[in-house]
């Protein structure tokens, strides 16, 4: 894919941008993001069947509560495009929200529900961070990951990257996990990455694996996995800055 165009390649206007064409993004993400899955082995197509804000259920119930897409204090509809963010249409997969700003930011997906969720005392957990590149590209970023698996339910994996380039220097500073452990009622935690930088890309995605309808059905998605996944995510991705 020609570099051209993107992160302002090619183009006229000479730095500093100040936007992302989330438009271009938004084509790009529901035409050509899911073939990406297939690198991540029984990929999960979890539905959305809740409100415009919410996937409330997964399917063979990942949650029940739901699974709320906010920016700071604002909740934001699944398959909105604002002035600085992006918010991926329902039932297209990967879910992913994207937001760009020229100060520190948070993003932060509410999530709440039961046995099955990220942050129940049932199942495995899987939190680790580190970093990706895109070669050949000179795009990257750091990741952080919090993932429940091993339970009947499918794997919920929540994964959180910045996006660098040379004009964008987003450096993520810490996450804050605020998940309930209690049972009951496991129903009410949050969780958010906080960066900083002077222009920052943030963006949060939410991967599923399914082997079966028996248990455990969700396996381990793996740091290997993760990182390989993001990397050829980013790298194709139609990410224009203006």
């Amino acid at each position: 894919m020609s570099l051209a165009g993107q992160f302002g390649y090619g183009r006229s206007r000479a730095p500093p941008f100040d936007s992302i064409d989330f438009a271009s993004f938004s084509n790009w993400h529901r035409t050509s993001a899911y073939e990406l899955t297939s690198s991540l082995p029984s990929f999960y197509n979890y539905a959305f069947d809740g409100s415009p804000s919410t996937i409330s259920d997964g399917g063979f119930n990942m949650w029940n509560e739901g699974n709320v897409i906010s920016l700071g204090t604002t909740t934001v509809p699944y398959g909105t495009i604002g002035s600085n963010y992006f918010v991926s249409e329902p039932n297209v997969w990967p879910q992913v929200a994207l937001a760009f700003t020229t100060g520190a930011a948070v993003l932060e997906w509410k999530n709440g529900g039961n046995i099955g969720m990220a942050g129940s005392p049932f199942g495995s957990n899987a939190n680790f961070s580190g970093t990706y590149t895109t070669p050949n590209q000179g795009r990257g970023g750091s990741y952080w990951v919090n993932q429940k698996y091993g339970l009947t339910n499918p794997t919920i994996c929540y994964l959180w990257f910045t996006i660098t380039q040379p004009t964008i220097n987003t450096v993520a500073t810490g996450s804050n996990d605020s998940r309930s452990t209690a049972d009951p009622p496991l129903y009410s935690y949050t969780q958010s990455v906080s960066v900083t930088g002077s222009k920052v890309i943030l963006g949060q995605m939410l991967l599923s694996t399914r082997n079966s309808t028996s248990f455990p059905n969700g396996d381990l998605i793996s740091q290997v996995a993760v990182e390989g996944f993001l990397s050829n995510y980013v790298r194709n991705a139609d990410i224009r800055l203006v």
